[in-house]
């Protein structure tokens, strides 16, 4: 626009015998000019042109709050249980879920050659070193019992949180004494439990037979009374020590000797969990459980007890919509607080999502590829609420390779906290907020 004002005036002051007399003309002939230039800068340049553009050129950004979610309580005993690093044994009791029992079987390995010696059993401990202990282990009485199995434990086989251990021959009955976690605890045995492991030390060498044939795996369980405890051990590959183990002392002739078996990082064992609902106090024990009924809240329990099961029938629709890409789905999950037990500081540290295919097998949800954060699944105190990011399930629901919109919370056993949620006709409820682009 400068430009075209200065070149203008430069022409009219060369011309010979110019006069004032045509100012006028040119003031009009440049305000036309100027309210020309105006205009054309006054339209949004996103907007020129646009009409010359074919209609599939364009996206249509969509959301909707009408995909909703029908919550349901359940469980199953059947929960793969096999983890070869933590072993939780003991009991808690809550007024809301019951009671929890855990015990577990684990192999034992060798940690050194048998050195071929006559031999006279002297004593044997057990040695186990507690991670966490919760519950009460000073006012009451702790007494451990001891089986041998006879079910040889394999890496690749599955094994189930409510699935009973093929006890074969029982080892003896001990009071624990009194424990403090990461302080190793030791508990005497019977001579007998050391002469019968060692009662033929043929099976010894090479290491695998031992725990393949000849012991091949050691249950243990706690009976408390009045109070319960829970102790667990971990014996996981980045730790120094060995959680659990039975030491033989022996002599030949006159010099001393030990002799070790240990659950190490290597050694396979599972964990069983019985619940027992009944137990809770009757005011509030839980009423519905795999009846698919949509109560107004629903439980979610550590140590492979209930968890809950989210529908989202509604999103079936939208696969029939052709060039959809999902920009957000999350679940939005309040929680329910009784100023007493479930308190903001007592809600889980964080909560996993998975889904189930056509076959009943479990997966974790796709979104956990890229980064645990990006699922999210921590809870929110500002909102009372956790949130869950299922964005790539859902499109992957969408494109047809998940076969239903279906999605369950679940706790891992690292995690040991329960919570309650607001569900279905209670306000506010399970919500999925979902964005998507038509493209």
């Amino acid at each position: 626009m400068t430009f075209m004002t200065n070149s203008f005036w430069n022409l009219q002051n060369n011309k010979p015998g110019n006069t004032r007399k045509g100012m006028p003309s040119i003031i009009l002939t440049l305000s036309v000019l100027l309210a020309a230039a105006m205009l054309s800068c006054s339209q949004d340049p996103v907007r020129i042109g646009l009409e010359l553009l074919p209609e599939s050129d364009f996206i249509d950004i969509r959301s909707t709050d009408t995909v909703g979610i029908e919550a349901y309580t359940m469980y199953n005993d059947l929960s793969v249980s096999g983890d070869s690093t933590t072993m939780i044994i003991g009991s808690i009791y809550d007024e809301v879920f019951g009671t929890t029992y855990c015990d577990f079987v684990t192999q034992l390995r060798l940690m050194s050659k048998w050195p071929a010696k006559p031999f006279v059993v002297d004593s044997v401990f057990l040695s186990f070193l507690p991670s966490e202990i919760s519950g009460d282990d000073t006012t009451s009485f702790h007494t451990l019992r001891l089986y041998e199995t006879g079910t040889k434990l394999t890496d690749p086989d599955e094994y189930y949180s409510g699935q009973d251990p093929d006890t074969i021959r029982f080892l003896g009955e001990y009071l624990l004494p009194e424990m403090k976690a990461g302080t190793s605890a030791e508990v005497k045995l019977r001579n007998s439990v050391g002469e019968y492991l060692l009662r033929d030390t043929t099976k010894l060498y090479p290491p695998a037979e031992f725990y393949e044939d000849y012991f091949r795996g050691l249950y243990c369980m706690i009976q408390s009374t009045p109070n319960t405890v829970m102790i667990k051990m971990d014996a996981s590959q980045n730790v120094t020590y060995n959680p659990l183990g039975i030491t033989v002392y022996y002599h030949s002739d006159t010099v001393k000797y030990s002799y070790s078996f240990v659950a190490t990082p290597r050694a396979v064992n599972y964990n069983r969990f019985t619940h027992d609902r009944s137990t809770a106090n009757p005011a509030k024990q839980i009423q519905h459980v795999n009846d698919l009924v949509a109560d107004t809240v629903v439980y979610l329990q550590s140590y492979y007890g209930l968890y809950v099961k989210l529908d989202m029938p509604s999103l079936e629709k939208f696969r029939d919509v052709e060039n959809l890409a999902v920009n957000k789905a999350r679940i939005i999950a309040p929680v329910l607080l009784d100023g007493k037990t479930f308190l903001d500081k007592t809600m889980p540290g964080r909560v996993y999502v998975r889904y189930r295919d056509s076959l009943g097998k479990v997966h974790l949800i796709p979104d956990l590829i890229h980064d645990v954060s990006f699922m999210d699944g921590t809870y929110y105190s500002d909102k009372d609420c956790f949130i869950f990011n299922i964005t790539t399930f859902v499109q992957k629901y969408l494109d047809g390779e998940i076969e239903e919109p279906s999605v369950e919370l679940f706790l891992p056993l690292t995690v040991t906290r329960n919570a309650i949620f607001k569900a279905n006709a209670n306000n506010p409820a399970f919500k999925l907020e979902f964005a998507y682009t038509i493209y």
